[in-house]
């Protein structure tokens, strides 16, 4: 089931609004009957109160949707009203009076917006796949795919405007954009990451674990207004924090509402452990409905015993369908309306120590080489394993990155050893040099390892973290928001706006929220150092559906793109799932697959 909306704006100026499951509360509209001005949103605006402390005359009143509040604040303040509005949104505004839309997506893209011309008729809309459908002859976008495949970290979308398909063009987050029927096309405002995290000196620790404490607590409340809430609850800190923040807020609201918590639990060696953590936050009491779901049962790659949603652009982490999908699902069957995880913790309240090549580049190779011990000693590693990755291999030329290997082979990795960045052996050599694969690597090099390191490093993770792939294709259909707290935007400015020591301490995993949940979380869990991975799950859900996996291969017909060779990736993945190659090298077999996966869905769709 389609959720969300289109507009459509005819060369005549007029223009249609279609919203798909209109009973929906994600997708809210609004229009003005005398002026005939409108909008569509999908999401929620938060900070609704700073509007009415700040203009009591024009936003006293309670307004019925969050679309209505986006269009009274544009009616008085235009574009310039837009740009300030903060929370998790897409949104199109028409002006009649000038023939126009306006498109504009939060800074940190948590719902999808695309948009596209034919003839005479502009459409906007949060389905890419619709719009495909709208244009004669919508062709797949082979470059898109190269850079999906030569892209290794984790993320959601592109931080590109090409999509999936020739001739439609995506809104990057925190951009607003202004379409005519004349066919002009403007962008007028973007969120800048770096005009908004200005640096905090002479901050004690305490001092910046009150403040993190305080913006963190507002930007939960925001999100459990209203609505019958419920928190994933891991045994983690990222987790465990939100779900002790909702509860005590709740709990002290004036008709108290209950938490609902949402647990994977595992019988399998490397996870069991986990369920303790899970307990010591539900034995602290309060207004909590904990819910336990079976974790071994939602193996990874676990595509064939029910359906794979439609999604409009291929996802690297589709291999965890199951684990996210049975969250959704065990939510939907409690009549939850918003889900907050603990997405994005990560990148807020602990360093990335690259700040160890930005000393080496700048000269202070002693200093770089005793932060760099420290580090190892904390982490019984060896000085090598910290000194190389976040001291030398950024200084490396990107051309020498990957190795000499792959600079003689244009590129191209060796299975089972693949750099980050090199060219998978399985992807044929006419499509890797027709659509630059290797430069698309070289280009993202460069990109991550310009100085200072860390802070590009920084914007790297927050370009990563626009969207969310679960929020638009398994809960959105059924009516539910996925939220994640820590990416809200004014608690990421301050805490990327502290000094790196506050975020960054040797053998002292994420210091700045162990400070800030201090009396708040259970002890072993705010100073627990270590938590269970995820590696069982994989492995075991690959060698499982290893077959199914591999006559998907077989049978797709992607053939047709001229990308893969079929053999080669069916042996390397029976290869890694015997164990051979790391975790790293098989997220290249992961993309592939789901970039399968998602042109065979699109072909029985269209």
């Amino acid at each position: 089931m389609r959720t969300g909306f289109e507009v459509i704006l005819e060369a005549t100026g007029k223009a249609e609004f279609h919203l798909f499951s209109p009973a929906n509360s994600l997708v809210t509209f609004a229009q003005d009957s005398a002026t005939e001005m409108a909008v569509v949103l999908m999401g929620r605006i938060y900070y609704q109160d700073d509007w009415k402390t700040r203009f009591p005359q024009a936003f006293s009143q309670k307004f019925a949707s969050d679309a209505a509040l986006a269009l009274a604040i544009f009616q008085h303040y235009g574009a310039q009203g837009l740009e300030k509005l903060e929370g998790e949104f897409a949104l199109v505004v028409f002006d009649p009076k000038e023939s126009r839309l306006f498109a504009l997506r939060d800074p940190l893209g948590n719902f999808p917006l695309y948009w596209t011309r034919h003839n005479q008729t502009t459409w906007v809309s949060t389905s890419l796949q619709l719009l495909a459908q709208r244009l004669p002859q919508a062709a797949i976008n082979k470059d898109f795919l190269a850079s999906f495949l030569m892209f290794t970290y984790a993320f959601v979308e592109l931080a590109t405007e090409k999509t999936a398909f020739e001739e439609i063009q995506r809104i990057l987050p925190g951009t607003l954009l202004v379409l005519t029927a004349s066919r002009r096309t403007t962008k007028i405002w973007s969120w800048d990451w770096m005009k908004q995290i200005q640096p905090i000196e002479n901050i004690t620790h305490q001092e910046a674990g009150l403040q993190f404490s305080y913006l963190f607590r507002q930007a939960v409340k925001q999100r459990i207004q209203e609505e019958k809430t419920a928190s994933h609850l891991s045994g983690g800190m990222d987790s465990s924090s939100i779900v002790c923040i909702a509860r005590d807020l709740l709990a002290a609201e004036t008709s108290p509402r209950k938490l609902t918590t949402l647990s994977l639990v595992y019988q399998m060696r490397s996870l069991s452990g986990e369920t303790d953590y899970i307990q010591m936050v539900v034995d602290q009491g309060g207004a909590i409905e904990p819910h336990y779901v079976d974790g071994d049962a939602a193996l990874d790659f676990q595509w064939f015993t029910q359906e794979i949603p439609s999604h409009d652009e291929p996802y690297p982490g589709l291999f965890h369908l199951a684990m996210e999908k049975v969250l959704v699902d065990v939510a939907a069957q409690l009549g939850v309306t918003a889900i907050m995880s603990g997405g994005g913790a990560e990148l807020i309240v602990e360093g990335n120590r690259m700040h160890l090549a930005d000393l080496m580049r700048q000269g202070h190779w002693n200093k770089a080489l005793q932060e760099a011990r420290q580090w190892a000693n904390a982490k019984n590693q060896s000085l090598w394993s910290i000194l190389y990755p976040f001291g030398i291999e950024p200084l490396i030329p990107p051309l020498l990155r990957e190795g000499f290997s792959a600079l003689i082979r244009d590129g191209y990795g060796r299975w089972p050893k693949l750099g980050s960045f090199s060219i998978p052996p399985w992807v044929l050599p006419d499509f890797a040099k027709q659509h630059d694969m290797w430069g698309k690597a070289l280009a993202t090099i460069r990109d991550i390892n310009r100085y200072p390191v860390e802070e590009s490093l920084n914007l790297l993770g927050l370009r990563a973290s626009a969207g969310n792939w679960a929020a638009w294709n398994l809960a959105a259909p059924l009516g539910i928001r996925i939220c994640q707290p820590f990416l809200d935007p004014r608690l990421i400015t301050y805490c990327l706006s502290l000094p790196k020591e506050l975020r960054e301490i040797p053998g002292v995993p994420k210091p700045l929220l162990q400070v800030a949940m201090g009396g708040i979380l259970p002890e072993p869990i705010r100073t627990r150092r270590f938590k269970g991975n995820f590696n069982e799950v994989y492995w075991q859900g690959l060698a499982k559906n290893l077959p199914h996996l591999e006559e998907m291969v077989a049978q797709s017909q992607i053939d047709e793109l001229g990308i893969f060779d079929k053999q080669q990736l069916i042996q390397a993945m029976r290869q890694h799932a015997l164990g051979i190659a790391d975790v790293r090298s098989g997220s290249r077999i992961s993309s592939s697959l789901a970039a399968i996966a998602w042109f065979d869905q699109m072909k029985a769709n269209r």
